[in-house]
Order: structure tokens, then C-alpha cells, then sequence
């Protein structure tokens, strides 16, 4: 036990928590990045890692697509319009305007490269702790299910 006794022993310190507007920030340039990859190459696919139950019962760990939806449409005249989302929510950017016209479809790239430096300076923190919020309170809305007593 002399050994032991030359050692400090302490509490195991937390791991820092990080702020969760910079969690937020994170997770929307991730999309915007998604939409960035998707607007330069058609044939974009992003991937993820599943784990799948074969036939014999056996556990395999498979990479399979992802879908994405497209954050952008076209009106009849060729303009590009630009939809945020956060989630599946579209952000309100200022009162009652949710898109960006864009104009050209060449355009939509450096449009949204311009979004993802405003959310890294954290301009589009206040909007995304917003949509954020609207989770949460959908959340409690909803009503618990009781089981039923026979």
C-alpha cells in the first residue's frame, strides 16, 4: 500500500460541455454542407453506417444512402429559391420570409457558401436557437399514451 500512498488520487474531472449554440452552428453547416456537395454534383449520394440483421440472424455492420432533400426549387421562370432548415423545420429568416431568392441555379453554391460563413460568425444563432425551441415545445405538447388497464 506504500506505493499507492505516493499517488494523488481525485475525483475524475467533467469533460467540458460545449455551448450549445456552437453544437447548433455545427449541425447546420453539416446540412449546408450536405446541400453544397448536392448542388455542384448530381449524382451526389451521401452514405451512412447501419447495422443490419441478415437472414441467419447474424449482425453486419452495412453502409447504405442517405436521403437528402433539396433545400431549392425552381419557379417557372428559372429562378432558384433557397430554403433553410433546421431538422425538418424551414427557418424564418426575417417575419414572414422563409426563402432566398437566389437567381440562377449557378448562383445557388456561392449562396450557400455565403450562409455557412453567416452561421460560423454566428449570425443565424438567435434563428437556429429558435427552430431549436420549437422542438422542445412540440415536444412537451404532446401528450403521454398510458397503458390501458385490463
Amino acid at each position: 500500500m506504500s506505493i499507492l500512498t505516493a499517488l494523488a488520487f481525485v475525483p475524475l474531472p467533467r469533460t467540458s460541455v460545449a455551448d450549445p449554440a456552437i453544437q447548433r452552428r455545427a449541425k447546420f453547416i453539416k446540412q449546408l454542407e450536405q446541400q453544397r456537395e448536392l448542388a455542384r454534383e448530381h449524382g451526389f449520394e451521401p452514405t451512412q453506417r447501419k447495422w443490419v440483421v441478415g437472414a441467419d440472424g447474424t449482425k453486419q455492420m452495412v453502409t447504405v444512402p442517405k436521403r437528402v432533400r433539396r433545400w431549392w426549387r425552381m419557379d417557372a421562370q428559372g429562378t432558384c429559391f433557397l430554403v433553410l432548415r433546421y431538422g425538418n423545420r424551414i427557418i424564418t429568416l426575417t417575419a414572414g420570409r422563409t426563402a432566398i431568392a437566389v437567381g440562377s441555379k449557378r448562383q445557388l453554391v456561392p449562396v450557400i457558401e455565403t450562409v455557412i460563413t453567416a452561421t460560423k460568425t454566428g449570425e443565424l444563432d438567435a434563428v437556429l436557437a429558435a427552430a431549436q425551441a420549437t422542438f422542445r415545445a412540440d415536444k412537451q405538447k404532446k401528450p403521454r399514451r398510458t397503458a390501458r388497464r385490463a
